[in-house]
């Protein structure tokens, strides 16, 4: 076993022993091999090196340099001996980093840029440029350059081959001179004849001066001053032809500043030989060769007056378009160029860099921007008017309104230039929708809203005669129970701080749960003539004095009140009611006053402060008429009135209509009278005199006595409360005029004197006895005779007096003095 394995040791060592020699001998001719290898290219590298440098000398008697640059270090890493030469710059001046731009002339340097962008496109340049020797002289070069690529594209390094072409330049540029010389040679002959020429058939005046005497003039400038020929304006001073004198001084700075070159233009008035004036612009020029000045001047008098003619026409054009109260944009290949002030208001824009900024497609719709795109390009390609179309836009703000919109083209700047007019018709689009929605209401509750209106004019009618809470209280219950066919309708009077309250009307079968939901709510926090619904009716606040809350309130959910109209003709009663409430209260106040007072004359500031309650409550229950009632029986008739005029109605239900139509004019013309009794319109602004000639022009359309004023002698200077006592008492006169006094004639006067105004009336009615007169001057019964005691009471406030008598004509006549202040 030992042997065996001894035996096998033996011939393993003897196998690796054969391996290594073997291993050995291929090191050995390796090496041998690579060193017959070195020294051939070591011969080769001999034979190329002698080859290059018989080529280096070769180019060198040839002006031909070969270099190459690495792109990586960004340096020359080596050039031919003809290239050192051609630059001036030896090899260590590249060596240092020098790059082959800081060789070229400044003017070349794009050029040299652009051809350095193609190498590092990998393309071949062949080029020629300047570059500057080392000693300072331009030299002319021309190269070819071919990169060299890695496998990423960049380039890596770039040979090139540059020959020395100045000679050939500067002989070129020689001969280029020559031939350039005996063509301006050629050229100055035939220029002397067209100068000739020109400046004898051109339309610009053209004339020359020496020693302030004009020597020369071409025709041009003989038509312009209107002279028949030469000798007419040679030898003359060209400035005794201004229109307007030159004073010796000016001319002579002019002059000096002519000689000393500084030419400008400058516009002045001439005088023609027939006397007339011509504006000119004219411009001197010195020729040092004759100290001569040539003169060149142009006839701009009707240029002038058109340029005038097309200021003032822009002008006004622009100011039509800054009023224009339609929005008008003008644009060119959709960029505003200007919009009008209408357009801004428009948009919500305040100047028009902020259109500029944003672009026109913030203010379009999103849906709508292809169309607009469409139309707008139509217009501009076509040069034809768009179609007048409704469409939709964006104010600055966000908010969509409705227009009417079209574009026209119009020659301002060229091609693709438009004009686009919008119109704001988001209003009409309203009215339209809520026109349409009338018009279904009415059809649908025709009788309904017929028997609202009636209610309502019934209604307000009766309010006239009423002077009494409790009567008004009565007259909402009633009407309101009759309305909504129920009997549980309730008037409520409750104080929040005691949470007490008390039935005045209606129903007595208040549930207390009602109660405690409405203090739920916070009476005092409700407004006024609103409904508000409750899990078991509805209620509507309609007056709150001295803490105390007054409520309509139903106690059940009526059918008729899930209709608007109802809601609405709640609501608007509610709110007449609401007018007056307060009002009666006051009255109720100070007629229990007055009574307590009985037949003793009130104080005069206590009348004052009365009267004074009386124009305000007056004044308010006019305005809340006008505002409110009045407003809403228009705006009612006025879409009535769009409804009737629909054709397609049947013929029964149009007369039906106009019917209701005509009753609610009546209406509005009852309400407007209220409204101006109750409030004399204008009395401050337009004067007692203008305001008691408009009351008895309308006096007389409802009487049958002729009325005779005289205010020659009035002068206008009252206070406010002399104005409206005095209109009152008038109101009052003719009111006992129409009721009492059966008068055909009715005279009156008004007249300042001594600080004072009279005013006397005069009718020739069944007037008054002695017994009457004496009585009536007696009087002091503040509840009979309201209309003379009133009068009594307004002219004692004044610091007056007053006088009844009887008139010539057996009518009566009264006479009143009131202090003016």
């Amino acid at each position: 076993m030992d042997s065996l394995l001894r035996h096998e040791n033996f011939w393993t060592a003897l196998a690796i022993l054969v391996i290594y020699v073997v291993m050995i001998g291929m090191i050995i001719v390796r090496r041998r091999r690579q060193r017959n290898l070195l020294k051939d290219n070591q011969t080769r590298l001999l034979e190329a090196e002698s080859r290059f440098r018989m080529l280096d000398d070769l180019l060198h008697t040839l002006d031909v340099g070969i270099w190459s640059y690495d792109c990586g270090s960004g340096r020359i890493v080596s050039a031919s001996l003809a290239f050192h030469e051609m630059t001036g710059y030896s090899a260590e001046y590249f060596g240092n980093g020098v790059p082959w731009r800081a060789l070229i002339h400044p003017e070349d340097l794009p050029l040299f840029e652009s051809c350095v962008l193609k190498l590092r496109q990998g393309e071949a340049v062949h080029t020629h440029y300047r570059i500057i020797h080392a000693a300072g002289e331009v030299r002319w070069v021309q190269v070819k350059m071919i990169p060299t690529m890695d496998q990423a594209k960049r380039m890596v390094r770039v040979d090139g081959i540059a020959i020395d072409v100045t000679s050939r330049h500067k002989m070129e540029e020689a001969l280029q001179d020559i031939t350039e010389r005996k063509k301006m040679e050629q050229a100055l002959k035939e220029s002397v004849e067209r100068y000739r020429r020109l400046v004898e058939s051109s339309p610009v005046a053209i004339a020359v001066c020496r020693e302030h005497k004009l020597v020369y003039v071409n025709p041009a400038g003989l038509r312009i001053v209107g002279a028949s020929g030469s000798e007419d304006f040679l030898g003359t001073d060209p400035w005794d032809w201004l229109y307007e004198p030159c004073e010796q001084s000016k001319r002579d700075r002019v002059i000096e500043r002519i000689r000393q070159g500084n030419v400008v233009s400058e516009e002045l008035s001439i005088r023609r030989m027939d006397g007339a004036k011509a504006e000119v612009i004219v411009t001197a020029l010195p020729d040092d060769d004759t100290d001569a000045i040539k003169i060149f001047f142009e006839d701009v008098t009707a240029r002038k007056a058109a340029e005038q003619a097309l200021i003032e026409s822009e002008r006004i054009n622009r100011h039509i378009l800054d009023i224009a109260p339609v929005a008008m944009v003008l644009h060119s290949n959709f960029e505003c160029i200007y919009m009008n002030p209408a357009g801004m208001r428009l948009l919500g824009v305040t100047d028009l860099g902020q259109l500029v900024e944003r672009g026109y497609e913030h203010f379009v719709p999103p849906d709508q921007i292809d169309l607009v795109q469409r139309e707008v390009k139509g217009v501009y390609e076509r040069g034809a008017t768009a179609t007048l179309v409704e469409s939709q836009i964006i104010q600055l703000d966000g908010t969509v309104i409705d227009i009417e919109v079209v574009t026209a083209p119009i020659p301002y700047i060229g091609d693709h230039t438009a004009l686009t007019i919008i119109r704001d018709i988001t209003e009409e689009k309203r009215a339209e929708r809520e026109r349409k929605a009338a018009e279904k209401l009415i059809r649908e509750s025709e009788e309904r809203y017929f028997k609202l209106q009636m209610s309502l004019d019934r209604f307000s009618s009766d309010l006239f005669g009423m002077v009494k809470i409790s009567e008004l209280n009565a007259r909402i219950v009633e009407e309101i129970q009759k309305v909504l066919k129920t009997g549980k309708v309730s008037l409520v009077t409750m104080n929040c701080g005691s949470s007490e309250f008390c039935i005045v009307g209606g129903a007595e079968d208040f549930s207390k749960d009602v109660l405690y939901a409405i203090c739920d709510r916070h009476p005092e926090r409700l407004p006024l003539c609103k409904l508000h619904e409750t899990p078991d009716g509805y209620f509507v606040k309609i007056g709150e004095i001295n803490g105390e809350h007054s409520m309509i309130y139903i106690g059940e959910k009526a059918s008729l009140l899930k209709y608007e109209a109802k809601k609405i003709w709640l609501e608007t009663i509610s709110r007449y009611v609401s007018v007056l409430y307060d009002n009666f209260r006051v009255i109720e106040d100070l007629t229990s006053e007055l009574e307590k007072l009985g037949s003793s004359q009130q104080p005069i500031w206590l009348l004052r402060v009365m009267l004074h309650l009386s124009e305000n409550e007056r004044k308010r229950l006019s305005q809340d008429l006008h505002d409110a009632a009045l407003q809403e029986q228009i705006i009612w008739y006025r879409k009535l009135n769009q409804i009737v005029t629909d054709t397609e109605l049947p013929p029964k239900l149009r007369g039906q209509l106009e019917e209701i139509e005509q009753g609610l004019l009546d209406v509005i013309y009852q309400i407007r009278i209220t409204c101006n009794e109750l409030r004399p319109p204008l009395l401050k602004e337009e004067g007692l005199e203008r305001s008691l000639e408009a009351l008895f022009e309308f006096t007389q359309l409802r009487t049958n006595y002729a009325i005779s004023f005289e205010g020659s002698g009035f002068e206008e200077d009252l206070s406010d409360d002399r104005l409206i006592g005095l209109y009152r008492i008038v109101q009052e006169l003719l009111s006992n005029a129409t009721k009492h006094s059966n008068a055909t004639e009715v005279k009156l006067s008004l007249s300042t004197r001594s600080g004072k105004v009279i005013l006397n009336y005069e009718d020739n009615g069944i007037g008054m006895g002695p017994e009457e007169l004496e009585k009536l001057e007696k009087q002091r019964d503040h509840f009979s005779s309201m209309g003379i005691r009133g009068m009594k009471e307004r002219v004692r406030c004044m610091n007056g007096t007053i006088a009844f008598g009887s008139a010539a004509s057996g009518g009566l006549s009264v006479s009143i003095s009131v202090t003016a202040r």
